[in-house]
């Protein structure tokens, strides 16, 4: 069993028939769909050059000037920003195209209820959707959404009556990124930290290896190969998951998402089948309660 874990869905990157045959062609059989918050931009040429750069940084000892280049990326408007070039962030991302894609192919989609607790109220957005076994836990994102950790207490208390997992990407400074905070308040919650616990990585790694409720999905181009691989020697198989932050970075030979990209680096990985089942599936599919 194949789950990509974290896959946002945009129809203006991506066809809904041309993902389906992605997956036909390799052999995924669920995307856990993830609604856009922002609008489409690709990373490849310089921007992939950069994001390089940030993921270098953040693992040396210049990790300050990574930490400062990651804060950057969002600016003052509270627009992700690339090179100068901007591109709005969505306070409140539309669910509703993951629910067409689930709709329309149930046997193919999960979704994440997306919150944002700075613009609405979350248990509303969470309740509308929680019930439905195609939703299948929470997603949160506040470094994009420009909030604290501490905002996500009425999500997370949710999410432990629901029994909802939660996907979180963190932001770069205290507030937004204190990735010990919730586990710490709510020790029963599972929580999923995306692209390895970007930007802190190692240290994360450290503070969730023996917290048998948090994780790591292996997504995006926030890592490469070799963190990836880092990732897997520091936490183990049991604790990343796959997923692939599509349909950014990556791209195939059309210019559109290569789905087969991580999956590749996965099928390299220097760990046994048993472990790769691990990482593709089997972990997700128990933290959903599958």
């Amino acid at each position: 069993m194949i789950i990509d874990a974290h896959y946002h869905r945009d129809e203006r990157l991506e066809s809904i028939d041309r993902l389906v045959g992605q997956m036909e062609r390799h052999n995924i059989d669920k995307i856990a769909l993830i609604s856009t918050m922002v609008d489409p931009f690709f990373v490849d040429g310089i921007p992939e050059k950069l994001a390089n750069i940030v993921r270098k940084a953040l693992q040396s000892k210049w990790k300050s000037i990574g930490l400062l280049m990651y804060n950057t990326t969002v600016n003052q408007k509270g627009q992700f920003s690339i090179l100068g070039k901007v591109y709005n962030i969505y306070s409140r991302p539309d669910d509703e195209l993951v629910a067409k894609a689930i709709e329309a192919h149930p046997s193919k989609f999960y979704g994440w209820i997306f919150v944002n607790p700075a613009a609405e109220d979350p248990v509303a957005v969470i309740d509308k959707r929680a019930g439905n076994p195609s939703w299948i836990g929470v997603k949160c994102h506040p470094f994009w959404h420009r909030y604290p950790i501490k905002m996500l207490d009425d999500t997370c208390a949710y999410c432990v009556e629901k029994r909802l997992p939660i996907l979180l990407h963190l932001g770069g400074n205290k507030e937004m990124g204190n990735f010990r905070y919730l586990p710490e308040r709510y020790p029963s919650l599972k929580i999923i930290y995306a692209h390895a616990g970007v930007p802190y990585y190692g240290e994360l790694w450290a503070y969730i290896k023996n917290r048998p409720n948090i994780f790591v999905d292996i997504s995006s181009p926030y890592l490469d190969e070799s963190l990836r691989i880092a990732t897997l020697k520091t936490l183990g198989a049991h604790k990343c998951i796959y997923g692939t932050d599509g349909p950014y970075g990556y791209p195939d030979t059309d210019g559109m998402y290569d789905h087969g990209a991580i999956l590749s680096e996965i099928d390299r990985f220097p760990i046994n089948d048993k472990e790769k089942e691990l990482i593709l599936g089997i972990n997700f599919m128990e933290i959903i309660g599958i």
